[in-house]
Parts: structure tokens; sequence; C-alpha cells
């Protein structure tokens, strides 16, 4: 009896490292959801939105014809157009236009600085319809 009762406990012994064996350990690995991003192909000339962002438009006169007050982004990701303010003084009585992306030319001045311009012309962009974001739309 002693010597099952010996070999019992030895059987009971060695299963406890078959179950720990069995025990599925934490993976250390990152789930693909919060994986770092590749780098994207990013250019010594891009820009950024919040850089955009308050910028004067200009026309090919060198004339100040407005301010970016937003940008507006489609569905694919690209830019669609930003979104001018025109006419006014300080603010009071401007008014906001789309002005496709492509209508806009980015540069860099002589000091290093953005410089963004536009072949609108001051008056097409006051005659333009004025910008309604879609959730004060009626």
């Amino acid at each position: 009896m002693k010597t099952f009762a010996t070999i019992a406990s030895i059987a009971a012994l060695m299963a406890v490292p078959a179950f720990a064996q069995e025990a599925t350990t934490p993976s250390t690995q990152v789930p693909a959801a919060t994986a770092p991003m590749p780098a994207a192909n990013l250019g010594a000339g891009d820009v950024s939105a919040k850089e955009l962002l308050r910028q004067n438009v200009k026309n090919a006169a060198n004339e100040t014809v407005g301010d970016i007050n937003d940008v507006l982004i489609a569905k694919d990701g690209k830019i669609a157009a930003v979104i001018v303010g025109v006419g006014g003084f300080l603010g009071l009585g401007e008014k906001n236009v789309a002005l496709p992306f492509e209508q806009l030319t980015l540069a860099t001045d002589s000091n290093g600085k953005l410089a963004v311009s536009t072949a609108a012309t001051k008056e097409s962009l006051q005659s333009a319809p004025e910008y309604v974001k879609p959730k004060n739309r009626s």
C-alpha cells in the first residue's frame, strides 16, 4: 500500500508540469492594428495642413485675395479643396469659398516661408458661391 501511495504521489507531481506546459503564454507580438505604420514617402516639399491654415493666398499681382481657413479632405484621402476666407476686414464680413486644391501653387519665399498663390482674382473669389459646411446646410 505504501508503494502504491508513493507511485500515485509521483504520478500526480508529474502531471502538474504537464498542465503547466499546456497553458498558453501571452503573446509578445503586437497586434497588426496597433503596429506602427511603415514610413510614408514624404518629400522635402510636402506641407502639413496645419501649416496651410491661416496662410494668405496671393494672386498673380502679389495681392492678398484671402486666407486659408480650412482644408477639405476627400474620402480617398486627397485634399479636395481649401476654404478661403475672402472679403471683409479683420474677419468681419468675410465669406468662405471652396477653392479646388489644384488651383493653388505652393512655393517657398526668399525667407524660406510658405507662399501660397492662385490664378484666381479677388473679384472671382468674392463672386464665388459661399461655402457652407454640410452640417449647416438646410
